[in-house]
């Protein structure tokens, strides 16, 4: 668990929880026939996830998530 404020720093415990929801797609990649789609498929779900998250509460969304498509 991060080592922050119970009543604040909601934006980074956001990018921790994606980070970490990161962690066991990627190690199951690696164990895939074909790891880069893989991975690739599992850093857009989790980044879906957090860009909604993200867009879910009153405050500045994180860049990466004003963006679209490819980008």
């Amino acid at each position: 668990p991060l080592l922050l404020p119970p009543n604040a720093f909601a934006h980074l415990r956001r990018q921790a929880a994606a980070l970490a929801a990161l962690r066991p797609r990627l190690n199951d990649c690696c164990r895939h026939q074909s790891p880069l789609p893989c991975a690739r498929r599992a850093w857009t779900d989790v980044l879906d996830g957090f860009c909604t998250d993200e867009f879910g509460v009153k405050t500045r969304q994180f860049h990466c998530c004003r963006r679209h498509g490819a980008a």
